[in-house]
């Protein structure tokens, strides 16, 4: 109690001091972020390096560690900050999967964890999973690099704004995968069939087994693709929003009366979410999902998005709203 006591005094006075927000549109820092991952345990090592370009100032970081899904566990193992004779403060709620950080004369934070549980197995050799750097859009650059060892299939797609799906290729017996632009992704990875271990051939049988395990993990690796492909149809969405029941959703109507309240001035992305209440993850899929059915513009302003309801959307947020007040 007595250290919570000291540690909260002493934020406190630090923010007193010279606090600067992270997100406050300023080329402040950059993050890269490398991940190793083994995905018959589905569980690998993390590291994400801060670097910060003005190291004078009490600054205060939020980073969400929710952009691996909501499923995806994180352990902290070592917490580093460069030059040592900085000061570095930090504080993890597992819970909100956020890590925060509080710096001073410190150009870099290196952060070390044990990840697991971020990919999901749809068939044997057939792996995937979202990943969401939409929330690091905002500052100087971001970087996002996976690598697992042997020889895969990765495919990325691009479920935002935009055709941009990373860089694959292989070195150093590691199949690498390169993100470095801020946007919402599902990722793909198809394990060589070479590498999975075949199955021992059986005396009884007079044909060439290997043949018969390649084509069935041929199909099986189709099928995973076929689902795949089904889940981006529908918008790729977690918790499956069909069209005619778009406007029944609870997070899709949060979307539009709050855009509706906001006019024509339109809200971030960001702005959004925090009006909202809702997780990042899925006000991105949903407004994905308005934009292609009319309800939603995305449009740039600047150096940002900023989104507004299309006649389409006004005409709901009416009726919404209306409906609204006959409930009270």
């Amino acid at each position: 109690m007595l250290k919570q006591k000291a540690l909260t005094v002493i934020i406190a006075f630090m923010m007193v001091l010279a606090l600067t927000p992270v997100l406050n549109g300023e080329t402040a820092y950059s993050i890269s972020i490398n991940l190793s991952y083994d995905l018959t345990s589905n569980t690998g090592i993390m590291e994400i390096v801060l670097d910060i370009y003005d190291s004078s100032n009490t600054t205060m970081f939020e980073i969400p560690l929710m952009f691996l899904g909501e499923q995806a566990v994180f352990s902290i193992i070592n917490i580093t900050a460069t030059p040592e004779a900085g000061t570095l403060i930090y504080e993890y709620n597992e819970f909100g999967k956020v890590l925060k950080l509080i710096t001073y004369n410190t150009t870099r934070v290196t952060t070390w964890l044990v990840a697991e549980n971020v990919t999901e197995n749809y068939a044997p050799g057939v792996y995937g999973f979202f990943l969401d750097l939409e929330g690091f859009a905002d500052i100087g650059s971001a970087s996002f690099n996976l690598y697992i060892y042997g020889s895969h299939e990765i495919t990325v797609e691009n479920l935002g704004v935009g055709s941009y799906n990373g860089t694959v290729y292989y070195s150093n017996s590691f199949t690498v995968l390169q993100i470095n632009r801020p946007g919402l992704y599902f990722i793909l990875i198809l394990t060589n069939i070479e590498q999975i271990p075949p199955t021992q051939p059986s005396p009884a049988s007079g044909f060439d087994i290997s043949i018969a395990v390649t084509v069935i993990l041929l199909a099986i690796g189709a099928s995973g693709v076929f689902v795949y492909l089904w889940r981006r149809r529908m918008s790729v969405e977690l918790e499956a929003v069909a069209t005619r029941d778009l406007l029944t959703d609870e997070v899709v109507r949060d979307i539009i009366m709050v855009l509706g309240k906001a006019g024509d001035k339109g809200l971030q992305q960001s702005e959004l979410v925090n009006l909202t209440g809702r997780p990042k993850s899925s006000v991105s899929r949903r407004i994905k999902k308005l934009e292609d059915e009319g309800y939603v513009n995305v449009v740039r302003s600047g150096k940002y998005n900023y989104l507004r309801l299309t006649d389409k959307g006004l005409e709901a947020f009416r009726k919404i709203a209306s409906k609204e007040r006959r409930n009270d």
